[in-house]
């Protein structure tokens, strides 16, 4: 980028406080004022952008372990840095969250790249990094190329970077992002066709995998599954569960059963807490949870960006006793409410949500013609100090019925409470 550029910069900075948002930044290609109001709207600072690096390593193996990008390492590597490409070079591979599950390369390189946090784990999608071409190349979904001054961060003004997006051969989905990152001379066009052709030949490679698991038959894998009714919620994979957060679980459980559409960080936000949770916070824990997912569900469970939905197979208790009501299969429901919905929950779309299922569930007892069902949840924590269930179990068994004694003792208790 020319000097002039670098000092027009400086003046749009301080001039676009109060200024109309589409303001070019003069001399700048589009694609790249484009991303600075972007990222300018959203209150980064260049002077102070810092990508946030996960904490845990766990959290990076269990990212990498089950990225579909894992098998496809070696040929990035042999056609990106095995091949001098005549100036100093790293190679890094993102997910479709923009964290950056490796960086491989010259040395000295990395070390310098480390400073600005440009390494394994850090997340440069542009909503916290701004304009870099990763970042930039996943909101696009297009192969993108930043010179040295077109980065929106000051401590990334020095460096040059091309990226393109790699995309799933047989979905067109979006995997992640294959980058090319270094001196300036890798923001130029023809850094970015190299990288254009690495990611040709990973993708054919994904496409020949893909291809072969066709021709040899497996068995189907068994969905991930979300358990969320009683106090202990379950997230697992394969006959494996183990224990989830309740806010994860929250947020699975609200998606889940959300719109097909997907839901906005502001209406996540509303459906978890009434007391003006920020949208921010939703977000830091939905870059969480998709953490959760790779490792919990084999990342055959993920969750896309915003307005975010999940995407892969996954059972949910809830809605399996709900598509039991709905067959008419009554007594079957009423064996699988296991307790309350998320009890210890006081979200307004889980409060919200446990009471339907509650009403639906007694609704179905008191208007099916199946006693049994009846008697068996009269037997719930909700159905032993219902009155109405209590008098048509008396009503309906017929005397010397073992149930039919059970419900007038409990009836009698009950009108007692009553009149007391």
């Amino acid at each position: 980028m020319s000097s002039g550029l670098s000092r027009a910069r400086e003046d749009w900075l301080a001039s676009t406080a109060s200024a109309a948002v589409g303001t070019p930044l003069p001399g700048a290609r589009e694609l790249v004022s484009s991303s600075w109001w972007r990222a300018r709207t959203t209150g980064l600072d260049p002077d102070r952008v810092r990508p946030p690096v996960l904490a845990d390593n766990a959290d990076l193996r269990a990212r990498r372990d089950a990225h579909p990008l894992a098998v496809v390492l070696p040929t990035a590597r042999r056609l990106l840095l095995d091949e001098p490409l005549g100036v100093p070079v790293l190679m890094a591979v993102s997910d479709v969250d923009g964290t950056l599950l490796w960086v491989e390369g010259d040395a000295g390189l990395r070390r310098a790249a480390e400073r600005m946090a440009f390494t394994e784990g850090a997340r440069w999608s542009e909503d916290v990094a701004g304009t870099n071409a990763p970042g930039t190349a996943l909101v696009l979904q297009r192969p993108v190329r930043v010179r040295q001054g077109e980065h929106y961060a000051t401590a990334v003004a020095g460096w040059g970077c091309s990226a393109a997006p790699v995309r799933d051969p047989l979905t067109g989905a979006v995997l992640g992002v294959l980058d090319l990152t270094g001196g300036d001379d890798l923001g130029r066009e023809r850094a970015l066709e190299f990288v254009r052709a690495a990611v040709g030949a990973v993708e054919g490679e994904l496409r020949v995998a893909a291809l072969r698991r066709r021709l040899v038959p497996r068995p189907a894998p068994s969905p991930a599954r979300l358990t969320v009714l009683g106090p202990a919620p379950t997230l697992g994979h394969g006959g494996s569960a183990r224990g989830v957060s309740l806010r994860h679980s929250e947020m699975l459980l609200l998606l889940r059963n959300g719109p097909a559409a997907g839901q906005s960080a502001a209406q996540l936000a509303a459906d978890l807490d009434d007391r003006d949770l920020a949208p921010v916070s939703v977000r830091a824990e939905v870059h969480r949870l998709r953490a959760v997912l790779a490792d919990r569900t084999h990342a055959t469970v993920t969750l896309s960006r915003a307005p975010y939905r999940l995407l892969g197979p996954l059972r949910c208790d809830v809605l399996d006793l709900r598509e039991a009501l709905r067959a008419g299969r009554v007594r079957e429901a009423v064996r699988r409410w296991t307790g309350e919905v998320l009890p210890g929950s006081d979200a307004p779309g889980v409060r919200a949500l446990r009471e339907e299922l509650r009403l639906e569930l007694r609704t179905a007892v008191l208007e099916g013609q199946d006693d049994q069902a009846l008697l068996e949840f009269s037997r719930t924590p909700a159905g032993r100090e219902d009155v109405v269930v209590a008098h048509d179990l008396v009503a309906r068994l017929a005397p010397g019925d073992p149930g039919r004694a059970e419900a007038v003792a409990r009836l009698e208790r009950l009108q007692r409470g009553c009149n007391g």
